[in-house]
């Protein structure tokens, strides 16, 4: 019985050997063209995420030019109708 089992344990010690080391020898290892290629992406990512704050920063310049905008010709909107209206009641407007 103990021969058996000296002989798994052997058979089990090759095993895990043999399996260790391939894992070893198939780690993906990262090129320099990689890396290159890596700190290039990092560069342009961090460009572009300065671009899109700039034109949201443009963007809300220009949405808050509009709600200004909208808010003038609501006035002259409001004023003219009030013309209008006093323009319909000639020449009994002051009454």
């Amino acid at each position: 019985m103990d021969k058996q089992l000296l002989r798994f344990n052997r058979v089990i010690a090759i095993l895990s050997f043999s399996v260790l080391v391939t894992f070893i020898g198939c780690t993906p290892k990262i090129t320099e063209e990689q890396l290159a290629k890596l700190r290039e992406l990092r560069t342009e990512t961090a460009r572009l995420e300065t671009e899109i704050k700039k034109q949201e920063a443009d963007k809300a310049k220009i949405d808050r030019e509009l709600a200004s905008r909208q808010k003038e010709l609501k006035d002259c909107e409001d004023k003219r109708n009030f013309v209008n209206q006093k323009l319909s009641q000639w020449p009994n407007v002051w009454e």
